[in-house]
């Protein structure tokens, strides 16, 4: 059985599931199109910040 992630787009907040066998990297946004990570750092609100580590599928750095 294919075991999937959960990832949260950082622009349109949905959930995307992704392969657990192919890089996240590669994943494209299921509702906007877009690429799921743009290697730059996400500014989030805390109603963001709550919906992405609802689901910490990656590992996820957090600065204040």
């Amino acid at each position: 059985m294919m075991r999937n992630r959960e990832i949260v787009c950082p622009g349109c907040a949905a959930v995307n599931r992704t392969p657990a066998d192919k890089p996240a990297g590669a994943g494209k946004r299921g509702r906007c199109g877009n690429a799921l990570f743009n290697g730059r750092p996400l500014d989030a609100d805390a109603a963001m910040f709550e919906h992405q580590t609802r689901r910490p599928a990656v590992p996820m750095l957090v600065t204040a």
